[in-house]
C-alpha cells in the first residue's frame, strides 16, 4: 500500500522564532526540578498555517460574543468583560458612564448600581457601597435576590459603622425563611446584634450559625462568640476557654489561634478554668503537632521540621506516646521528602515506621516505609530500594499501597539494570491487583518495556488480555487500540493495524490516542485518513443529556448571577440546590463564567467523550471546550507563531480559563506563569511588566504565547513540535532535553509514553488531546486540515 506523508509546515516568523531559541536555553515556565533517574517518576510538529493574508483577513473579523449577559451591548455589557479581566478601572469608568445615562431603565440601573457597589466593597468604601444597594435591592427587576442584596447591604453598613442600620436589614432574614441567601446571613446578624448591645441575641445567632456552617467562617465566629462570652459569668468564661481551645486545635498558626492562647492562659492564671496536668499535656501536644502540620500544608518545611524537633525535646513534658511520635516524625520526613531531600528523610521515616509499628498505626506505618524506600532509591541503591518495597508489599499485601510498592520496586530493578525482575514485578502487580488503582500503570510500564526490547507479540498478547479483561476503558482503552495498531504494523499487518487505529478514534474521537490513530493512518493512505476522519464525524445514538436547568425560583436566581458575571453566587446557588451535571455546566459556560463550569463539568463524568461532536452532540463539546478571550488569543497566536489554538489546550489545563489562578508555586493567571519567568521573557522581548500584571488576561496571554512559541522553536517549528514543547512548558525545556538524552532515538509516541514524570505525561497528553478537540471544533479549513499531525519521528 502507498504511503503518502501529510505536508511539511510552513516555516514560522524565523527572526522571531531564532530570539526564541535563545530565550528558552534559560528559561523554564514552571520551576526546574532537580535532577533524578529517568526511571522514577514523582507519582506518591506544527501543522501547516494559513497564508500570511488569510491570517490578517481572520484577525480582523470581529468575534462574535453570543453570551448570555443581562447587557446585550455597550457600556454594561463592556463593564461585566473588564471585570472578568479584572480591569477594574475600565469597569468602574464604564459603569459610572451607564448611571449617568438618564434614560437608563430601571432594570438596567439596578444591575449597574449592584456591580458599582461592588466595586465600592472591593476598596473598602463601605457607606457608597451601601447607598448603591439599597437604591438596587428595591428594583422589581433585581426582586428574586433581593434578600441576598439586603445582606451584602447589612455587611457594607456594619463595616461602615451603621449597626442599628444593619441589624433592621438582617432582622428577618435566615437561611430557613429567605431563598437564596447563604447561612453568613447569620453571621452579619450577630454581628450586628453584638454591636448594638444584643448580647444575649447575639450569642445565640453565634451558635446557630456554628450548628449550620462550615469552612473557614466558623473560625470566625468561634473567635467573635468567645469574646463575647468572656464579658459574662466564669460559666460563660469557662465555655468561651472551650471555643479558644478549638481554636488553637484547628488554626494556631492564625491570628485567631495566636489570640485564643494568650487568652486560655489569662483565664488559667484567673483560676478560671483549671487543668489537670494531663489536660494541659494534651492541648500542649495536640497545639503543636497542628503547629508542625500546618506549617506542612503550606510548604514552609523548615517551620514544620523545627516545630517537630521542638516536639521531639519536649516530648516527656507533653507527655508524648508512639502514636504522637509516629505522627510528628511522619510530618518531619515529608518536610525533607518535599525540600527534595530524599535521602535525607530516609532515617526519619525508618524511626516514624517504627514508632508507627508500636503504637498499632498501620496506614501511617506503610506510608513511612513506603516514603522510606523512595529515599533509598534517591540515594542510588537501587536493589536495596526494590528489597524494601517487596518487602513491603509482602507484610501488607491487602493494603492499597501494595500495587504502588509493585511498581515501585519495578522502577527500581530497572535502574538496577535489571528489566527482567522489573517486568516480573510490574507483572506481579496486575496479577495479585488486577482491581487497583495501579493496573493501568503497571500496563503502561510493561508496554513500553515491550516496545524497547522489541517484544511485539508479547505487546500484542498484553493488550489483548487487557481489553478483554474489561478493567480499562475511555482513554485507556482507545490508547491499548492504538498501541495494538502499533505492533500488528511493524509485524506486517497493515489491514489489522489500519483496524486498530479505526477503532481507537471510535472509542475516544478526540483524545490523545485518537490524534496518534489519525497520524499513522494519514501515513498509510489519503483513503485510511478519511476513515478515521468520518469515525469523528459519525453519528451517535446516545441520548442528548439535559441542559436547562429545571424551571425552579433557584433557576431563577442562578440566571441572574450568572448574567451580572457573578460567578461566586451562581455557584453557591447551584451547590445549596445540588444541581451539578450538565445543566449547571451550560448556564455558568454561556453567561462567560467559564472557570465555574469548567468545575462543574467535574460532575459529568466521560462517557460523553465517546461520541464525537456530531449533530446537537456538538454542544456538549463545545460547552466543555469553550473560547474565552479569543480576540486576545488569536491575534497572540498569529503575531508570536503559536500553533493555531494550542494556546486553548494550555489554558484549559492550567487555569480553567481563570484569571486570578494562582498555584502553590506561585504561578500566576490564565497560562500559569512564574513571575521570575514572565519577568525575564518581558526583558528579552523590551516589555516591562510588574508580577501583578500577570492576572491581566492581555498581558498573562501576550507573555505566555511568547513563551510557548519559543518552545516550538527550539525544534525548529515541524510537525510533532508541540508533542515535545507541551511537556518542556510542564517541566521545563531543561527536563525534556535530560529525557531525548536517553531516548532520542525512540519513536515518538513510545517518547511521550515514557515519561517518568507523572505529572508531566498525564499533562503532555491531556494538553495533546484536549488539542485536537479545539482544533476540530474551531479550526479552518476541511476535516483534514484542521487536525494536527504527530510524526513518528522525534523532531531535532
Amino acid at each position: 500500500m502507498t504511503r503518502h506523508a501529510p505536508p511539511r509546515s510552513i516555516a514560522l516568523r524565523s527572526s522571531f522564532a531564532g530570539a526564541c531559541l535563545t530565550l528558552v536555553a534559560c528559561l523554564g515556565c514552571h520551576q526546574e526540578l532537580p535532577s533524578l533517574s529517568m526511571a522514577e517518576s514523582n507519582s506518591a510538529g506544527v501543522d501547516e498555517l494559513p497564508s500570511l493574508e488569510d491570517d490578517e483577513a481572520d484577525s480582523a473579523k470581529p468575534q462574535l460574543d453570543t453570551r448570555d449577559l443581562w447587557f446585550r451591548t455597550g457600556p454594561g455589557r463592556e463593564a461585566i468583560l473588564a471585570r472578568e479581566r479584572r480591569d477594574h478601572a475600565s469597569a468602574i469608568s464604564l459603569l459610572d458612564k451607564l448611571l449617568a445615562d438618564p434614560k437608563l431603565s430601571s432594570g438596567d440601573r439596578a444591575a449597574a448600581e449592584l456591580l458599582r457597589a461592588l466595586e465600592h466593597l472591593r476598596v473598602d468604601q463601605f457607606t457608597e457601597a451601601a447607598a448603591l444597594l439599597a437604591q438596587a435591592r428595591v428594583a422589581s427587576a433585581l426582586t428574586p435576590i433581593e434578600p441576598y442584596l439586603r445582606m451584602l447591604e447589612a455587611q457594607a453598613r456594619l463595616d461602615a459603622s451603621e449597626s442599628d442600620a444593619a441589624l433592621k436589614l438582617v432582622a428577618d432574614l435566615s437561611p430557613d425563611l429567605a431563598a437564596g441567601v447563604p447561612v453568613r446571613v447569620l453571621l452579619v446578624k450577630a454581628d450586628a446584634q453584638a454591636r448594638t448591645n444584643d448580647r444575649a441575641g447575639a450569642i445565640t445567632t453565634y451558635n446557630s450559625f456554628l450548628r449550620q456552617a462550615s469552612g473557614s467562617d466558623r473560625h470566625e465566629a468561634r473567635r467573635k462568640l468567645a469574646v463575647l462570652l468572656l464579658e459574662g459569668n466564669d460559666d460563660d468564661k469557662r465555655a468561651a476557654a472551650k471555643l479558644f481551645e478549638q481554636l488553637t486545635a484547628e488554626v494556631p498558626l492564625s491570628d485567631y489561634g495566636v489570640e485564643a492562647d494568650a487568652e486560655l492562659t489569662k483565664l488559667e492564671k484567673a483560676k478560671l478554668i483549671t487543668r489537670s496536668k494531663a489536660e494541659r499535656q494534651r492541648l500542649a501536644r495536640d497545639q503543636a503537632k497542628a503547629e508542625a502540620e500546618r506549617h506542612l500544608g503550606q510548604h514552609s518545611y523548615g517551620s514544620a521540621i523545627a516545630a517537630v524537633d521542638d516536639f521531639i525535646k519536649h516530648a516527656k513534658q507533653h507527655g508524648a506516646d508512639d502514636g504522637d511520635r509516629c505522627e510528628v516524625l511522619f510530618v518531619k520526613g515529608s518536610a525533607i521528602f518535599k525540600m527534595r531531600k530524599r535521602t535525607a528523610s530516609q532515617p526519619v521515616f525508618d524511626s516514624a515506621a517504627k514508632h508507627c509499628a508500636k503504637a498499632g498505626d498501620v496506614s501511617l506505618e506503610v506510608k513511612s516505609r513506603y516514603q522510606a524506600a523512595r529515599g533509598v532509591y534517591a540515594a542510588g541503591k537501587y536493589e536495596q530500594a526494590a528489597a524494601r518495597f517487596e518487602q513491603l508489599a509482602r507484610d501488607h499485601a491487602d493494603h492499597s499501597y501494595a500495587d504502588d510498592c509493585l511498581i515501585k520496586a519495578g522502577e527500581s530493578w530497572e535502574s538496577a539494570g535489571d528489566p527482567a525482575k522489573a517486568r516480573a514485578a510490574y507483572e506481579s502487580s496486575l496479577a495479585k491487583h488486577p482491581g487497583g488503582d495501579m493496573y493501568g500503570e503497571a500496563l503502561r510500564r510493561l508496554l513500553v518495556q515491550a516496545f524497547s526490547e522489541g517484544r511485539l507479540p508479547d505487546a500484542v498478547d498484553l493488550i489483548d488480555k487487557s481489553i478483554a479483561g474489561g478493567k480499562v476503558d475511555g482513554d485507556e482503552l482507545a490508547k491499548l487500540h492504538y498501541f495494538r495498531g502499533k505492533a500488528l504494523d511493524r509485524l506486517g499487518k497493515g489491514d489489522e493495524a489500519e483496524a486498530a487505529w479505526l477503532q481507537t478514534i471510535e472509542t475516544r474521537p478526540l483524545s490523545y490516542p485518537s490524534l496518534q490513530a489519525l497520524s499513522r493512518l494519514r501515513e498509510r493512505s489519503e483513503t485510511a485518513a478519511a476513515a478515521g476522519l468520518a469515525k469523528i464525524s459519525a453519528s451517535s445514538d446516545a441520548p442528548l443529556p439535559e441542559l436547562a436547568l429545571p424551571s425552579t425560583p433557584t433557576a431563577t436566581r442562578v440566571k441572574m448571577w450568572a448574567s451580572l458575571g457573578l460567578g461566586d453566587q451562581a455557584r453557591d446557588e447551584l451547590d445549596a440546590a445540588a444541581i451539578t451535571g450538565w445543566p449547571a455546566v451550560a448556564v455558568l459556560a454561556q453567561a462567560g463564567l467559564y472557570s465555574d463550569a469548567q468545575r462543574a463539568l467535574a460532575s459529568v463524568g466521560s462517557s460523553w467523550r465517546g461520541g464525537g461532536p456530531s449533530g446537537t452532540r456538538r454542544q456538549l463539546w463545545e460547552l466543555a471546550h469553550p473560547v474565552p478571550f479569543r480576540s486576545l488569543v488569536d491575534p497572540g497566536e498569529q503575531d508570536h507563531g503559536v500553533p493555531a489554538l494550542l494556546t486553548y489546550a494550555i489554558m484549559q489545563s492550567e487555569s480553567r480559563f481563570n484569571p486570578g489562578a494562582t498555584s502553590w508555586a506561585g504561578a500566576r493567571g490564565l497560562i500559569q506563569l512564574m513571575p521570575e519567568t514572565a519577568k525575564n521573557v518581558a526583558q528579552r522581548a523590551g516589555l516591562d511588566v510588574d508580577p501583578s500584571q500577570l492576572y491581566d488576561p492581555a498581558t498573562n496571554l501576550d507573555i505566555g504565547q511568547r513563551y510557548l512559541a519559543g518552545l516550538t522553536a527550539r525544534w525548529n517549528n515541524v510537525d510533532g513540535a508541540p508533542a515535545l514543547a507541551v511537556p518542556s512548558y510542564n517541566a521545563g525545556p531543561g527536563r525534556t532535553d535530560e529525557w531525548l538524552k536517553l531516548r532520542g532515538d525512540w519513536d515518538l509516541d513510545l517518547f511521550v509514553e515514557a515519561i517518568p514524570f507523572d505529572e508531566t505525561r498525564h499533562y503532555t497528553q491531556s494538553v495533546l488531546g484536549r488539542w485536537a478537540a479545539y482544533r476540530w471544533l474551531y479550526g479552518s479549513g476541511d476535516d483534514a486540515a484542521r487536525m494536527p499531525y504527530i510524526p513518528l519521528k522525534i523532531p531535532k
